[in-house]
């Protein structure tokens, strides 16, 4: 008898507290229970207000169903009277006691809509059409193009500085946004600051990715979020928190605000995107032996535009005039930097001693010039100069991934052999080779991650293999030794993909000098870019204008008759 009367007293505890709710459908003449299920309750609200019914997939779109719920609730507002702009924001933001209060009052009722305005204020006319806009805006750059601007020459020659494309997000399949409070057509800093975030991590969503069309293959071009971009020095948003962190240690970074800044953390889709080439898919063995890439044994694919830095003695220069030397690059189109800079810091393994040093450099001073291998010859004929070789193979950079020099002595040149991770597939793993797999195991999977007495602990157990959960790619820029890629900050994970560039739209050189017009309206692809299809494209739009402007003269004409 007691648990009967316990459970009725729950029951009617229930009723009250879901009473308000329910209420506020009844108020309108709809079943109270249909308030309480869950997406059906907004397809009921969708009818009061007479909005299509398809509206409901719009509202379970991250970001884009939050500009939706706040058209829904206006809607709402106005059907049950609470017409003025402050109801409007009470609405919005008091999404949770708005709905209950409606039920709960008894002043409040239900008016149906507002009587049609022939008169319709201009800013509200307005406001409507910028919702809206606002509302397709996001879908499209959520879920199918967004537009994105070349902003290194990682790419140089195959996409280049200034290059103003459009990022096809449907091919790999679109993600849905795991930060879907953001303030509109943004990335991850609000306009006009350097670090302010804007967005709100109050809601983060898991992983999850619509279905695409393709998959990335050897050699595609693929946008990405940088993976060393979960953190950030705020006045040092474009170099890698980690690459600072090895170079003046963690405790120098966050000790000192006034030089690097406040430390930024970012969830994945608000890391900077990057864009590179996609060079070793999961499963393949890569390998670069001088220069030249290798994926499963085999030469790999060499870009067209592919060019690496050829580095000469600037001291031999002697009488020759700079700005004859730099007019003479441009007029061999060589459209990268050139880097004066001393010999990069490479280091040693004397195996009698079994110790590492620096390499001291073996010229005072140099400069590097990026270019294709057809362009070396000309070039050095133009200079006379001899060129200096670099990273050869029994050098080490101690910036390259996965940073440890006693067991990865690698450079950009002389890179691997290494295994791309595939999910399912298990690695065994220990001291000598956890340093390519620790952000693996401890950020991108999200699993507790410790090495303690010599041993490797993975969720607190003692572990000596681990299986991959997911796919992961390595990238590599075109413009080989002027590119921040894979080879110093390691994979690419699937969760970081994307989408691929489609098309430039405009290109606009860094140093000004005009439009690359042969490059407008032109199409991407792993080979390079196709004719520019600019002029095919503005002949279209004349000719749809002149139609209009004819057919308009036309109609003027027949109504000056009839009248």
């Amino acid at each position: 008898m007691a648990a009967r009367q316990k459970r009725h007293f729950r029951n009617e505890r229930s009723a009250r507290v879901l009473k308000p709710i329910t209420n506020t459908n009844e108020k309108a003449n709809v079943a109270g229970w249909k308030a309480l299920v869950p997406v059906y309750n907004f397809v009921v609200w969708l009818k009061l207000v007479k909005r299509p019914w398809w509206w409901i997939f719009l509202l379970l779109i991250p970001t884009v169903g939050i500009y939706m719920l706040a058209i829904l609730l206006v809607d709402l507002s106005n059907h049950f009277g609470k017409r003025s702009f402050r109801d409007h924001v009470i609405a919005v933001l008091g999404y949770f006691l708005f709905v209950p209060l409606i039920g709960f009052s008894k002043k409040i009722k239900f008016v149906g809509p507002k009587p049609h305005e022939k008169n319709k204020h201009i800013i509200k006319e307005w406001g409507e059409a910028a919702v809206f806009a606002i509302v397709a805006a996001t879908l499209i750059r959520t879920f199918a193009f967004e537009a994105f601007t070349i902003p290194t020459s990682s790419m140089e020659k195959s996409l280049m500085v200034g290059d103003y494309l459009f990022v096809n997000k449907m091919r790999y399949g679109a993600k849905i946004p795991s930060t879907p409070l953001t303030f509109p057509f943004t990335h991850n800093s609000l306009p006009f600051t350097e670090s302010t975030p804007s967005f709100l991590d109050w809601i983060e969503l898991p992983y999850l990715r619509f279905p695409g069309w393709a998959s990335i293959k050897n050699n595609d071009i693929v946008v990405f979020n940088f993976p060393e971009g979960d953190t950030v020095a705020g006045k040092y948003p474009n170099i890698s928190y980690y690459q600072l962190v090895r170079g003046q240690g963690r405790d120098v970074i966050w000790n000192n605000p006034q030089i690097f800044g406040d430390i930024l953390i970012r969830p994945v889709d608000k890391e900077d995107n990057y864009i590179k080439r996609c060079v070793a898919i999961p499963g393949d063995k890569m390998e670069i032996k001088n220069r030249q890439l290798f994926i499963n044994g085999k030469e790999a694919y060499n870009p067209p535009n592919m060019q690496f830095s050829h580095c000469f003695n600037n001291s031999n220069l002697g009488d020759w005039n700079m700005k004859e030397f730099q007019e003479g690059i441009a007029k061999m189109n060589i459209t990268d930097e050139v880097n004066y800079m001393n010999n990069p810091r490479l280091l040693k393994y004397d195996s009698a001693k079994d110790s590492i040093f620096a390499v001291p450099p073996t010229l005072k001073y140099q400069f590097a010039v990026a270019m294709h291998a057809n362009q070396v010859d000309k070039f050095r004929e133009k200079v006379g100069l001899t060129e200096v070789a670099l990273d050869s193979a029994h050098l080490f950079d101690p910036e390259t991934f996965p940073h440890d020099i006693k067991n990865f002595r690698w450079n950009r040149d002389n890179y691997g052999p290494l295994t791309i991770p595939k999910a399912g597939v298990k690695v065994d793993i220990s001291l000598s080779n956890i340093a390519l797999y620790r952000r693996i195991i401890d950020v991108y999977e999200e699993n507790d991650f410790e090495i303690r007495d010599g041993k490797i602990f993975i969720n607190g157990q003692v572990a000596t293999s681990y299986t991959f959960k997911l796919d992961y790619y390595f990238m590599m820029g075109d413009n080989r030794h002027n590119s921040l890629d894979s080879r110093f900050w390691g994979f690419v994970p699937e969760t970081h993909i994307v989408g691929s560039p489609s098309m430039i739209w405009l290109s606009i050189p860094k140093q000004g000098g005009g439009v690359r017009t042969e490059r407008m309206i032109s199409f991407v692809s792993p080979d390079g870019l196709s004719r520019s299809y600019l002029w095919y494209f503005a002949g279209i739009v004349a000719a749809i204008f002149a139609f209009n402007w004819f057919r308009n003269r036309h109609k003027r004409e027949a109504a000056k008759k009839k009248s």
